[in-house]
């Protein structure tokens, strides 16, 4: 049972260093070597966990979507609402609130294997599911999405991110949105 434990927290640190070097250094500086020193592991270590740099982003991928999942069930206690928590969750990824860092998954994805960007369609896909029970149009619920990955992609870019409270009024206009669109 013990080696379990130690084994997830070893892939946990690898897993870890990756996002932190892709959000340091930049995707470029993504290299097998780097890893395992910034963790701490022999690179036969890494190598145990993820045969290749395509195994390692797309185990970074996978424990971000899971994180995100994660953060969405907390919102989804709190507001009863899964397009408002899909809102919030995502904000909350890209504050930090987790260990790994989405706008470094999603970059390392993009850069190395676009396939892997598959990985979240199915948490798209719910999405549309899940805002259309909610009494949403279409057209609502992919502004309130399209908003929320315009987030994720100025932060991933460093494109005119915006400041906290910038981000707290937007937020706080789509979920006004949401309740009167719901009201509709």
């Amino acid at each position: 049972m013990e080696v379990t434990i130690m084994a997830k927290s070893k892939r946990s640190l690898l897993l870890e260093a990756a996002s932190t070097i892709i959000v340091e250094q930049g995707i470029s500086h993504l290299t097998l070597d780097e890893v395992a020193a910034r963790a701490g592991v022999s690179k036969g270590g890494l190598l145990y966990h993820f045969a290749s740099k395509d195994e390692l982003i797309k185990g970074l991928n996978e424990e971000t979507i899971r994180e995100f999942r994660e953060l969405l069930q907390q919102e989804l206690e709190e507001t009863g609402s899964y397009t408002k928590s899909y809102l919030l969750a995502t904000l909350r990824q890209l504050e930090g609130c987790g260990r790994y860092n989405a706008s470094s998954s999603m970059l390392a994805a993009i850069a190395t294997n676009m396939e892997m960007i598959l990985l979240w369609d199915e948490d798209y896909q719910r999405f549309r599911t899940e805002m259309v029970k909610e009494g949403l149009s279409f057209e609502a619920g992919m502004i309130i999405r399209l908003v929320a990955d315009g987030f994720l992609y100025s932060k991933l870019f460093n494109s005119d991110p915006l400041s906290q409270e910038e981000g707290r009024r937007v937020v706080q206009l789509l979920l006004d949105f949401i309740d009167k669109e719901k009201d509709k």
